[in-house]
C-alpha cells in the first residue's frame, strides 16, 4: 500500500518490475526524394528499368539513359557506395554525387590547356524533343578511343550514371596513340607497369578471365578465347612500347632544349649558333659544348611534332 507523504500526498510505490521499452520499428528507406522530383511529361511515358545492366559495350540511347535515371525506387539498390578504380571497358556504374567522388577513378584523362584541370565536354541531351539529361564526357590522355560518359537528370543532379567504353577505329590495324604531348609535358616519369595498368582495363572486359595484373595467358582458357585474349595482350604490349618510346623522345627533346638555353650551341652545318637556329635547321646534328673537359656530345635534332 502506498505510504502517505510528508505533505499529505500519497506516494506511489515503485513498480516491482521495470516496464519493458517499446521496440522501435525501423523506418523503411524512402526512395531518393522521388516525391520532390517532378519529371517532365515526356519522361513520364518512358517505362522505368527493372534492372541495372553493369556492362554495355555500346553507348546508351537517350531513352535508355532516362529509363535508368527515373527508376528512383530502385536507385538505393543500384548505387555503388565507393568509387571503382579503373573500371573495365563497358562498365556502367550508378553513384550519388554527394557521397562518392566518382571522378577519382584512377585513369589519366585529357587536361585543358592549363594542364591542371580535366577537359570536359558538356551537353544537354533530348528525350522526345525536350532537354532533360545533362552529359559530361572526358577522353583518355593515353588512348584516344577510350572515354568516360556521365549522365544525370536535370531534375535530379545527385544521381549520376557513369559509363566507360573503348570505341576502336573500324580499321583494327590503325592504332593511334596520344595525339598531344601533354601526357609527357609534366614531371611524371611513366613506368611500363603504370601504362599497362592504365591500358589493360580499356581492352579487357569483365567477362574475360582475370589476368591478375599480368599479360601472361594460359592456353587452357579455350581456343577462341585464348586467341582473342592473346591478341589483345599483344596489342597492349605494342601500345606500351610505343608510349615508352614517345616518352623517351620527349624527354630527350626537353633535355636538349634545356641545354640549348643554358650553353652555346653550334650547328653541324656551321650556319648558326643558338636555339633559334636549331629550330630552323632540320638536316644537321647539333654539337653541344659542355664544361666537362674533352667531352663533345653530338645529338641530332628532334622534331617532337613528328612523333606525336
Amino acid at each position: 500500500m502506498a505510504a502517505p507523504c510528508k505533505y499529505g500526498a500519497v506516494r506511489q510505490a515503485p513498480p516491482r518490475y521495470a516496464a519493458t521499452p517499446t521496440p522501435l520499428t525501423p523506418t523503411p528507406p524512402t526512395p531518393i526524394d522521388c516525391e520532390k522530383i517532378r519529371l517532365p511529361e515526356n519522361l513520364e511515358s518512358i517505362p522505368r528499368a527493372d534492372h541495372f545492366p553493369t556492362q554495355r559495350h555500346r553507348w546508351n540511347t537517350n531513352e535508355e539513359i532516362a529509363s535508368l535515371l527515373i527508376s528512383f525506387d530502385r536507385h538505393s539498390d543500384w548505387l555503388s557506395k565507393e568509387v571503382k578504380i579503373r573500371p573495365k571497358s563497358g562498365s556502367m556504374l550508378l553513384y550519388s554525387r554527394k557521397k562518392v567522388r566518382y571522378r577519382r577513378d584512377g585513369y589519366c584523362w585529357k587536361k585543358r590547356k592549363d594542364g591542371k584541370t580535366t577537359r570536359e565536354d558538356h551537353m544537354k541531351l533530348k528525350v522526345q524533343g525536350i532537354e532533360c539529361i545533362y552529359g559530361c564526357y572526358v577522353h583518355s590522355a593515353i588512348l584516344p578511343t577510350f572515354h568516360r560518359r556521365c549522365y544525370w537528370l536535370l531534375q535530379n543532379p545527385d544521381i549520376v550514371l557513369v559509363h566507360y567504353l573503348n570505341v576502336p577505329y573500324p580499321d583494327d590495324n590503325k592504332l593511334v596513340m596520344a595525339s598531344s604531348i601533354s601526357l609527357w609535358a609534366d614531371k611524371k616519369e611513366w613506368t611500363k607497369e603504370e601504362l599497362i595498368s592504365q591500358l589493360k582495363p580499356m581492352f579487357f572486359s569483365e567477362d574475360e578471365p582475370d589476368l591478375n595484373n599480368e599479360l601472361e595467358i594460359s592456353p587452357s582458357c579455350g581456343g577462341r578465347v585464348y586467341s582473342q585474349i592473346s591478341k589483345t595482350a599483344e596489342t597492349v604490349e605494342a601500345i606500351v612500347a610505343q608510349l615508352m618510346e614517345k616518352q623517351r623522345v620527349a624527354r630527350a627533346a626537353a633535355a636538349a632544349a634545356a641545354v640549348a638555353n643554358k650553353s652555346g650551341v653550334e650547328c653541324g652545318c656551321g650556319a648558326g649558333v643558338g636555339g633559334e637556329h636549331s629550330k630552323q635547321c632540320t638536316l644537321h646534328p647539333l654539337i653541344y659544348n659542355f664544361d666537362v673537359p674533352h667531352v663533345l656530345l653530338i645529338l641530332r635534332h628532334v622534331n617532337v611534332g613528328n612523333h606525336f
